[in-house]
């Protein structure tokens, strides 16, 4: 044999040899190391996955963090039963459980609420373990009577287990709280969750409210899950028992403790709801320092059941909408501030201005009136007159001090590996004046002044304007949620509240006191007379706004406002969307009905 051909031979086996020794080192290195460290991208070990690609398995938890209200009361996660059925390897002519006693399949598709047939169906599709759900996307829960006697029919192949359910059937104004989707392509929806479990709506993540704003920490990491081993075909091996696998670390999943007060919240819905309000949304602060007590936005939405092409979803709390006449506290504390109107002076109002088609809402005017009392009267004409005085540019600097034309809620930077986090998902900024418009336009300027043109105001800000002037003109952010617990009650992270400062300053507390004093003349003696026999006294300021939807005239009914008015304890936006310009002001009714609920619960 030739040198070359033998130094060829020898070259090769040394290679093959090389290759064999590097194999069995990673080998050894997967069986030994590797197989007990978790995977890139994954919560479980190579050991478990290796286990969960020969099981199949239904979720009993996803693992989800949850909220509370202030007080620690659920706002989701409840623990209820379910029915799991397993498949069964086909073991005659007739799918399982068709070869079970008719008598049982006819009692469980009885308690089930059922018939037998439908039962069969359920039962049969699919070769992984899943839950009840009688047709339905999501798993029927059970109550306590069906649970003890489906444990003792003891039918083979059907078991009750427990499941973590997230939100409550019934529809509902908490759009701030959000909802769950499935979102291809999201991050955390990692494909190691689907593989393990093979349900896919099982693994969703946040797509609206605190549950989008807040998924890094809520993602949690992984879901409880009940499994059977299966064959390499894929038939379930009935000689091995049913196991649940859990996540270990006993910090999670983590517990969102919000501001919302959940009584509160639920009793404004049902007042929401019995008025027949079909849009808009009512905010409730805590006067002292702007926490959420409770925010309803209307029409309601099912978190369970969102069909993204509607709207319900859409939190309107944080929508802006047109002010109207509670605009006029900005332009009110603008001439308080750089001195536009003189003490005692009057102005008279006739009904018609003459300029820019512009009229009082009281036909024949109010006549002789000063600032205070075109305030009450929430005249036009009088703040027409005052709003000449002043520049654009006073007013969108007021606006600005108050809180208004940017957005306010809670934001923190660098939370929890967050570069930004805010409680308010899809806050609007508002608005003044739109860039196109020339600050020297007097007639826009002066439509501006009574919350018309092109202002904005969302209920959050119009709320948080009374908590403003109630603290001296220090504006408050407000918060959603005021601390992030473990799962064994520990504090992780604390979310203090602060302030929300404006570059033009703030406006002095003189001011603020004298516009609040003039909101208790609304009701003593001007549009708010309706409110003086509620249960607390009150004071606030109304307003109508004249919008169109679908090229009809419709109006945008306020009411914003504090009580009681000696210790105020709450300050309350409403706002009534998209009703007739000849309705009757829902929106000053319904701030007495909630403030005088506040005060029963008081």
């Amino acid at each position: 044999m030739p040198v070359q051909l033998k130094r060829r031979i020898y070259i090769a086996c040394i290679f093959l040899t090389g290759l064999f020794i590097l194999l069995m080192v990673r080998l050894a290195w997967v069986q030994v190391v590797q197989i007990n460290r978790t995977m890139p991208g994954f919560q479980r070990t190579v050991r478990e996955m290796s286990v969960l690609q020969r099981e199949r398995g239904v979720v009993l938890d996803t693992g989800r963090g949850q909220f509370t209200d202030y007080k620690g009361q659920a706002l989701t996660g409840k623990l209820e039963w379910g029915v799991v059925l397993f498949p069964r390897p086909v073991q005659s002519s007739h799918s399982y459980p068709s070869t079970m006693a008719n008598s049982e399949v006819k009692e469980l598709a009885a308690l089930l609420h059922t018939d037998t047939k439908s039962l069969q169906k359920e039962w049969n599709q699919g070769n992984a373990p899943h839950f009840w759900t009688a047709g339905a996307n999501q798993p029927s829960t059970l109550t306590e009577s069906q649970v003890a006697r489906i444990r003792e029919l003891k039918v083979d192949g059907a078991s009750v287990y427990p499941l973590m359910t997230r939100y409550g059937q019934a529809a509902t104004g908490m759009q701030w709280l959000g909802h769950l989707a499935e979102q291809p392509g999201f991050p955390n929806a990692q494909s190691g969750h689907k593989n393990e479990v093979k349900q896919p709506f099982a693994m969703k993540s946040g797509a609206a409210g605190l549950e989008r704003t807040m998924e890094p920490l809520l993602m949690g990491i992984g879901p409880t899950l009940l499994t059977r081993m299966v064959t390499g075909s894929g038939e379930v091996i009935p000689d091995i028992q049913p196991r649940v696998i859990a996540p270990s670390n006993t910090h999670y999943p983590l517990r969102a403790e919000t501001t919302i007060n959940i009584d509160l919240q639920q009793g404004i819905e049902q007042i929401v709801k019995k008025s027949g309000m079909k849009e808009g949304a009512v905010v409730v602060l805590d006067a002292a320092n702007a926490d959420v007590r409770a925010m309803v936005s209307a029409p309601f939405y099912n978190p369970q059941h969102v069909d993204p092409k509607h709207t319900a979803w859409a939190n309107r709390a944080v929508q802006g909408a047109v002010p109207g006449s509670i605009f006029k506290i900005v332009t009110a504390a603008a001439a308080l501030e750089y001195h536009a109107v003189s003490k005692g002076e009057t102005f008279h109002c006739g009904g018609e201005w003459g300029k820019y088609g512009l009229s009082c809402w009281k036909e024949h005017g109010h006549g002789t009136l000063n600032l205070e009392q075109g305030f009450a009267e929430s005249c036009n004409i009088v703040f027409a007159e005052t709003a000449r005085r002043l520049s654009m540019e006073q007013l969108e600097r007021t606006a600005d001090a108050l809180g208004l034309a940017r957005p306010v809620g809670w934001e923190g930077k660098q939370v929890a590996g967050m570069p930004v986090l805010h409680h308010f998902d899809h806050e609007d900024a508002g608005r003044v004046r739109l860039p196109s418009v020339s600050p020297q336009d007097e007639g826009a300027k002066v439509q501006t002044a009574i919350g018309q043109r092109d202002v904005l105001v969302t209920p959050l800000q119009a709320a948080n304007l009374i908590v403003t002037l109630l603290n001296d003109g220090k504006v408050s952010a407000p918060r959603l949620v005021q601390r992030i617990r473990y799962a064994d009650g520990d504090t992780m992270l604390d979310m203090p509240m602060h302030d929300s400062p404006s570059s033009a300053g703030r406006i002095s507390p003189a001011t603020a006191h004298q516009l609040l004093s003039w909101m208790k003349k609304v009701v003593s003696d001007g549009t708010g007379k309706s409110l003086q026999h509620a249960r607390w006294q009150v004071a606030g300021k109304s307003g109508t706004a004249q919008v169109q939807q679908h090229g009809e005239n419709r109006n945008h009914q306020w009411f914003i406002g504090y009580g009681p008015t000696e210790q105020p304890k709450y300050a309350v936006a409403v706002l009534v969307q998209n009703v007739a310009p000849s309705s009757r002001h829902q929106a000053t009714a319904m701030f007495r009905k909630v403030m005088d609920y506040l005060a029963e619960s008081s």
